[in-house]
């Protein structure tokens, strides 16, 4: 009995160290974030039996100080278009159209600042900070070694929008390689990254929508 209770012990031990050490590499990572560019893979899944949406394209983050970013991700296929977030802006370019339509994101700027740097760039402290964090456990994810954790908002705003979020860090570049985001009805969204490039330069052009494109405020 005293060896089974020594063991649950140690067993407990060992648990607490390697999440301390998880949220160590974060934070070492978010010293030094810029950015990031990688391929990106979207797959949206209903659970009202709709065929799964599936998208595909290349994904750039750009930290300029602090945690001011701009996202842009540019997806391909026969729905061409970008999306484009930042500050409290969110924009679709629809090259068919050569339209931006632009959203108001300033009623969601909790959400937004909380899941922009999710696993690009958010320290440990702010992971921590921003939720619980639930059965970390190693796994493979895209080929790499990767560590999972599941992540629930502590915001219950957040929270009335994704009930938890499965996120998988690389062993190779400390950033996500992938993004399970789960929504109230049983709907999810695994967001895959793959060809990842860590603080690469990325010209503030690249980031740019077109500015002969028509603007349309869409809230």
């Amino acid at each position: 009995m005293r060896i089974l209770f020594c063991g649950a012990v140690l067993a407990c031990a060992g648990w607490a160290q390697p999440t301390a050490e998880f949220l160590a590499r974060l934070d070492r990572l978010a010293k030094t974030f810029t950015g990031a560019k990688a391929a990106i893979r979207n797959t949206n899944h209903y659970a009202s039996g709709l065929p799964d949406d599936i998208q595909t394209g290349v994904f750039l983050l750009k930290r300029d100080s602090g945690t001011k970013v701009r996202m842009r991700i540019d997806f391909t296929g026969s729905n061409t278009y970008t999306v484009s977030l930042h500050d409290q802006l969110a924009e679709e370019y629809h090259p068919k159209l050569n339209e931006i339509h632009e959203y108001d994101i300033r009623k969601y700027k909790e959400m937004s600042q909380t899941l922009f740097l999710l696993g690009f760039g958010m320290s440990g402290k702010q992971l921590a900070a921003n939720y619980d964090l639930r059965e970390l456990r190693r796994e493979k994810a895209g080929g790499e070694n990767a560590t999972r954790v599941e992540l629930v908002p502590k915001s219950a705003d957040v929270l009335k929008a994704i009930t938890k979020i499965d996120l998988w860090i690389s062993d190779r570049t400390d950033c996500a390689v992938q993004q399970k985001f789960y929504f109230p009805g049983g709907d999810y969204r695994l967001v895959e990254f793959s060809d990842v490039r860590v603080n690469p330069n990325i010209p503030s052009s690249e980031l740019e929508l077109p500015k002969g494109a028509k603007r349309v405020r869409m809230n």
